[in-house]
């Protein structure tokens, strides 16, 4: 029997001020946690402003026909509870779908 087809994800990182290294190990995170999972990490998006953007955020996963957005952890994203909130009303509502932490730590 053929194995199940993995369900497509994208993932997100904040690398304003990450060096290439913490970039490397977060992007290793967002992959063992997709293949952990049972989803096929197919893009990572790097945001590179200081300040959080969300514009934009729910017609990217649309557009890429994905449900599954992968991220670090929401302190990773903002340490702002209400950024945080916005964030994840611009993943589940306007784009209808799921936030998943990689990990408990920023």
């Amino acid at each position: 029997m053929p194995a199940p087809e993995l369900e497509p994800a994208f993932g997100y990182l904040r690398v304003h001020d990450a060096s290439s290294e913490e970039v490397a190990l977060l992007e290793k995170q967002l992959k063992e946690y997709a293949e952990a999972h049972n989803l096929k990490l197919r893009q990572i998006y790097r945001e590179r402003h200081s300040a959080l953007r969300v514009g934009g955020l729910g017609d990217w996963l649309v557009e890429g026909g994905v449900q599954h957005l992968i991220v670090p952890s929401m302190d990773h994203v903002s340490e702002h509870p209400i950024a945080r909130l916005v964030f994840y009303e611009a993943v589940c509502l306007d784009a209808r779908a799921e936030v998943h932490e990689a990990c408990t730590k920023p």
